[in-house]
């Protein structure tokens, strides 16, 4: 079992997951290109979608009501983290599918999960796509009116699996390091406490009988992380893409073990709606969905064994994300993106007794008063079951 309550940290403050967008610096790198993935699976354990009709199924993507789309656009406000697990989002941006729902949908850059939930609490967000993060529950303890709508990052399988437990390759090839067990000892860094990446590399140590308290840990930003490979500061760290494939091309960390092998499908990001939406505009909420699973789809298009219409979803995240160079998205691993939008409800329930087991969350929350995946069903509906 990870153990409870938290190891002393050596802390560099960073805003851990929204600083992703230092990828723009790493983005010259070169590496091999990844083959193209398989369609991200369903999870077994995720909540089960409504059944569309063969007839919806066969249809084209469609609005999400008989009613016109509103006139003038509703406007909305994203708070994101500007990663390419965002990529539903600015593929609808760019292919206009939120346009063609009567939305005008802005996408906001906010440097932290918990200032995203501030925002959103308060009114001056809509919509949020942040990490797996203690903050969310939390802030549902506190009886804000948010729900967890749908997938925004996971890792069903290693095609799809952008998060990797990195070690430095001297170690490897010295043969230090060979399994679990032998990461005891050893400086290990995280981009920030009580999200995803903590989780994630409680996961891996207890694979070797370990805790948290058995490494020496430090926090550092993943632009940092490339230096901290480079001088030998850090031995072992959970990274995400861009940075897992730059790491690797300068020689420095080795991706060792991937979160799907050491976890399964983590759910790393999600999908939020705040009071705007659940409470006082759920048809908008619906139109959202149906845009943004179309952007998904695109995604899954073009990243998955199809590989249709590549050229435009490129295109648009490089027109919204720091990572500009078409040839870094061949040597990446995608961001697993559910095509029909399902949660990894079971990784949610293990994250929250997680975040309960080790104090960051204190108070007892309902996982129904999290979760509504009411949303990602009537958007599947609409668009019927994705085509693999």
């Amino acid at each position: 079992m990870v153990g409870v309550g938290r190891p002393r940290l050596t802390t560099r403050r960073w805003a851990g997951w929204v600083l992703w967008l230092g990828a723009a610096l790493l983005v010259a790198c070169s590496g091999p290109a990844p083959a193209a993935p398989s369609p991200p699976p369903g999870n077994a354990t995720a909540v089960a979608p409504a059944s569309p009709s063969s007839a919806s199924a066969a249809a084209p993507p469609a609005t999400s009501a008989a009613t016109a789309p509103p006139s003038p656009p509703v406007a909305l406000k994203a708070g994101l983290i500007g990663s390419t697990s965002d990529a539903g989002i600015y593929i609808a941006l760019q292919q206009g599918y939120f346009k063609e729902e009567g939305l005008q949908v802005d996408p906001e850059i906010v440097p932290s999960t918990s200032v995203m939930m501030g925002a959103l609490a308060a009114g001056q967000l809509d919509v949020l796509g942040p990490p797996s993060a203690a903050s969310i529950f939390n802030a549902a303890a506190r009886q804000v009116s948010m729900r967890m709508v749908a997938d925004k990052g996971s890792t069903p399988s290693p095609e799809w699996d952008f998060v990797a437990l990195m070690v430095r390759k001297d170690l490897i090839d010295s043969g230090q390091v060979r399994d679990y067990r032998d990461l005891k000892g050893l400086t290990a860094t995280l981009a920030g406490q009580a999200n995803a990446p903590e989780i994630e590399l409680a996961k891996a140590l207890e694979r070797g009988g370990l805790t948290l308290a058995d490494v020496n840990l430090t926090i550092l930003s993943f632009p940092d992380m490339i230096a901290g490979f480079a001088n030998q500061a850090v031995d072992t760290g959970m990274v995400i893409e861009p940075f897992v494939s730059s790491i690797e091309a300068q020689g420095t960390a080795v991706r060792w073990r991937g979160v799907s092998e050491f976890y399964g499908n983590h759910q790393v990001a999600v999908l939020v709606y705040g009071p705007s939406l659940v409470e006082e505009r759920p048809e908008v909420g619906r139109r959202f969905m149906v845009a943004y699973l179309r952007g998904v789809r695109d995604y899954n298009d073009a990243f998955g064994p199809k590989r249709q219409g590549r050229d435009a979803v490129i295109k648009a995240l490089a027109t919204y994300t720091p990572i500009k160079d078409p040839a870094a998205y061949e040597r990446m691993r995608p961001a697993g993106l559910n095509p029909d939008g399902t949660l990894a409800v079971q990784s949610i329930r293990d994250d929250l007794a997680y975040y309960e087991r080790t104090g960051s969350v204190r108070e007892a929350v309902d996982l129904s008063q999290v979760v509504d995946t009411s949303f990602q069903e009537f958007a599947l509906g609409q668009l019927g079951p994705y085509q693999r």
